[in-house]
Parts: structure tokens; sequence; C-alpha cells
């Protein structure tokens, strides 16, 4: 009898070993906000991971989604965020957070921006996902925000086009550098920019022999820039009078 006893209690013994403690949800959520706190954004991530893996409290869904997409956000892998913010909204496009997701979208590609001689794609895209936002979310509290970087992201654009334009201005590739100008003054009117598009586009269209378009950009450079007014009298004085 004492020998069975003992066996049953070996067994007892070896069942509970073998067991898991319950998973704590809470504990390594709150885990994970401090290695958030700490900037340790990978050790943060595998602790939401877990919390997505392992519970079974679906309310931590959305909040966890986004805890993950920031913590690629924080490590500036801004392609995974943004793939991760985009799964956000695809699954809870009224959530309260979904301004901020929209937010988030938009900043991934601004910091991706780089300088003015490489690709302006990445411009493009905060433009048009921060107007997405501003008609999205029209009370989100991020429409300032939103309108100053896509501000930035036009004058970088214009600047972008008329380093383009220099290009072929330097190259004597006129009629191309017109049509940059053009398209910079048309687009993107009032931008740092325009100044330089304005003389540049005159002096391409000299160049060209089509006086009167050149003679229009040094009179409007004139009126508009008072600091460029010599340089745009300088070669006005260079086309004949009609």
């Amino acid at each position: 009898m004492k020998k069975t006893i003992i066996i049953l209690l070996l067994v007892l013994v070896a069942g509970c070993a073998g067991k898991e403690p319950p998973f704590d949800a809470v504990r390594v959520f709150n885990d994970a906000e401090q290695n958030m706190h700490d900037e340790s954004f990978e050790k943060a991530r595998k602790d939401y991971q877990q919390i997505q893996e392992k519970s079974p409290d679906k309310s931590y869904d959305a909040v966890i989604m986004l805890r993950i997409a920031d913590t690629y956000f924080g490590e500036e892998k801004y392609s995974e965020a943004l793939v991760e913010y985009q799964n956000f909204l695809n699954y809870h496009p009224v959530h309260k957070d979904a301004a901020y997701a929209q937010y988030q979208i938009a900043m991934c590609s601004y910091n991706e921006l780089t300088t003015i001689d490489r690709d302006p794609t990445p411009a493009h895209t905060v433009i048009r996902e921060m107007q997405k936002l501003l008609e999205k979310y029209p009370k989100s509290g991020y429409g300032d925000q939103a309108k100053k970087y896509i501000a930035i992201c036009q004058n970088w654009i214009a600047d972008y086009e008329f380093y383009v334009a220099h290009f072929y201005w330097k190259t004597e590739a006129y009629k191309a550098a017109v049509g940059r100008c053009e398209k910079l003054l048309h687009d993107y009117p009032g931008s740092p920019a325009e100044k330089e598009a304005l003389y540049y586009a005159g002096l391409s269209y000299m160049e060209l022999g089509e006086r009167d378009q050149a003679r229009a950009k040094f009179e409007t450079l004139a009126q508009k820039y008072p600091a460029m007014k010599g340089k745009a009298l300088a070669q006005l004085r260079k086309l004949p009078t009609l």
C-alpha cells in the first residue's frame, strides 16, 4: 500500500512539473511597454507577438497590431512598419487610432526622403497619404501636421523639378529645361523654387529664340521677386524691343 501511494505521488508531481503556468498577457504587455519605453524595439515586438499568439483575450488585437507597427517604425524599418499600419487599417478602419495609423503610413514615406537628386516618389506618397488623412479623418487632430507635411513635400518636389530643369539647362537641352520649369510653375506656384524656375525658363526661352516667352518670364520675375529684379532687368535689356 505504501509503495502504491509513493508511486501515485510521483505521478502527480511529474504531472504538475509538466504543466506550464497560464499565460499572463497583462505581465507580458507591461514588459513590452517597458521595452518600448527603453527603445528595445525588437524585444518589445517579440512580447507583443507572444500576446498575439497566446492570449485568448481578443480585446488586445487592435492595440497589439498597432504596437508591432510602432516597433518597426522605431527601428526605422519603414517598409515593414507601413505594411503593419496598413494591416491595422484593413482590420480596424474605424478604430479610435485609425487616424494615427494613417498618419504613420504617411510618415513612413516621409522618413524615406533623402536629397532632391533622388526619386521623388516618397514625397508624392506623403502628399497622397496625408490628403487621405484629411479626407477620411477630418476631426482627427492631425490636420495641421498633415498640411505642414503636404507643404514640405510640395516644396521638395518643386526643388526636385528645378534640379532636373537646371541639369537640362547646363547640358543645353533647353526645350527639356523649359518643360520642367513650366511644370514647376504650373504645379507648385509660390514655392521657394519658383523664382529660379522663372529665371531659367527665361534663359532657356532666349536660347530657343522664343523672345516673347522669355520677356514674359523675366517681367514676372521682376514683379514678384524684388531681390531678383536686377538679374531680370539685365536679361530684359538683351532682348530686342518691339
